[in-house]
């Protein structure tokens, strides 16, 4: 009996899991797309340093071994067949989604949980990162966070030694992955403190122990191969002066408004309706939850603006600087919207909990749902224009440097769109994107003759 229970749970989770990844399959895999952006930096290391110094060099103020050996280790096997790289994005894209959907299921009814869950996974957001090969780093970061998250939730139910030991490795990986998460994970203690309250006490102080020790280790590895220099890259007087509004301005867009903004639109080009039903979303959760929602639903939405705000109070000290649409980067949201759902699903039990059964308790969360759904798709066609662009100009400069010294820079300079397809802080010589060119066609014709 016990074996025939379980069974079609698995069953079930297995076509669930197999739909997550199939989604970012359908929404976002496309063929055409090349080497963009910061996928020509970091390849111009790879080529211009020895691979263990190409391991330690930081990217600006971002020190990220882990995920610079596996973009290694992926051009590599497949040179530049970009579309195998991008594939590969995507799946990672749709495991992703399906463990927030795990998440989402320890807290919210099936439905909810799964609604939200493909919300997430198919958000037109997702495409920063699922069509440039470069950010399996940010990828890379939120899963091995997300994977610490499940675990410190199984923690609070069992105090499992394994899930503390889990928790503190899948930390670290995600810090050396991307550091976006460098403040994030402190939100996994604040995870057990809040949902469990006083008697989780010493729960609590063993996950932020381990946490601590993710940290240390990562600051030590920090400060050894990148060094202070590269913290102050973006912004050098980080610590020359206390941040003044420009600081808590951009916290305050990044954590807490863009996320709802993404809900109703895919790109970060806002229409004045996506400010309007974002803006109107979040302040009507934040009143549901605090105004009717019980004390775990309270303490579920306080958690999630933690969630939200802790990687922004390191993030907008690097970058408050800039303009405050610098918050609103995708690859930011990607993460942020994970808060944004959880506010919005908590919400939504209060609502329905105090609504009569009828015809408007059925069709309000088809309305919202179909804006968001909507919102989205119609985001859609700005990233495909902005990376179909940017590749066309990328892969017709690749394809004339077919041998050293056919291109100059000044033919060069007519091939490439200036500041476009790479960064700004990026000088790209003909002589490092003919060594680019040798490595990854290289490793193309390799593969192509061990197939045949």
């Amino acid at each position: 009996m016990t074996n025939s229970a379980k069974g079609p749970r698995g069953f079930s989770l297995v076509v669930i899991a197999l739909l997550f990844l199939a989604l970012p399959l359908a929404l976002f895999w496309r063929g055409g797309f090349f080497f963009i952006e910061d996928d020509w930096a970091i390849l111009s290391q790879i080529v211009g340093y020895p691979f263990w110094q190409y391991l330690a060099t930081p990217d600006g103020e971002v020190w990220m071994p882990l995920s610079r050996a596996v973009y290694y280790g992926l051009v590599s096997v497949f040179g530049d067949r970009y579309t195998i790289l991008l594939l590969i994005n995507c799946l990672a894209g749709g495991v992703l989604a399906f463990l927030f959907h795990l998440f989402l299921k320890r807290h919210f009814p099936p439905v909810t949980a799964l609604v939200l869950g493909l919300i997430y996974g198919g958000a037109a957001v997702q495409t920063s990162l699922n069509q440039v090969a470069f950010y399996n780093n940010a990828l890379l970061c939120y899963i091995f966070f997300l994977l610490a998250l499940l675990l410190t939730d199984n923690y609070l139910r069992s105090s499992s030694r394994a899930a503390l030991a889990g928790i503190g490795g899948c930390a670290f990986l995600s810090l050396v992955s991307w550091n976006f998460t460098l403040m994030a994970v402190w939100a996994l203690p604040l995870y057990i403190a809040i949902l469990g309250g006083r008697e989780k006490t010493r729960q609590c102080l063993a996950v932020g122990l381990v946490v601590g020790l993710a940290f240390l280790i990562f600051a030590l590895g920090y400060f050894t191969f990148a060094g202070f220099s590269a913290a102050a890259s973006h912004n050098r007087g980080i610590v020359g002066s206390l941040p003044g509004p420009a600081y808590f301005l951009h916290w305050f867009f990044g954590a807490c408004l863009f996320p709802f903004f993404y809900l109703f639109w895919g790109h970060y080009h806002f229409p004045i309706w996506a400010y309007v039903l974002g803006g109107g979303v979040l302040a009507l959760s934040l009143a549901l939850i605090w105004g009717w929602g019980d004390v775990r639903e309270k303490r579920l939405g306080m958690w999630a603006l933690v969630l939200n705000a802790s990687p922004f109070v390191l993030v907008s000290l690097a970058r408050y600087q800039r303009a405050v649409t610098q918050a609103a980067a995708p690859r930011y949201a990607v993460f942020t919207l994970m808060g944004a759902l959880l506010l919005v699903g908590t919400a939504w039990g209060i609502m329905k909990r105090g609504m009569s059964p009828g015809l408007t308790a059925r069709l309000l969360p088809l309305g919202v749902l179909a804006m968001m759904v909507g919102g989205q798709l119609l985001g859609l066609p700005h990233w495909y224009r902005l990376y179909g662009k940017t590749s066309r100009g990328a892969q017709e400069f690749y394809q004339h440097l077919d041998a050293a010294g056919s291109l100059t820079e000044e033919s060069a300079g007519e091939l490439i769109p200036p500041q476009n397809w790479y960064p700004e802080r990026l000088r790209l010589t003909v002589g490092q994107a003919v060594r680019i060119k040798g490595f990854l066609s290289r490793k193309s014709a390799t593969n192509r003759q061990q197939g045949s």
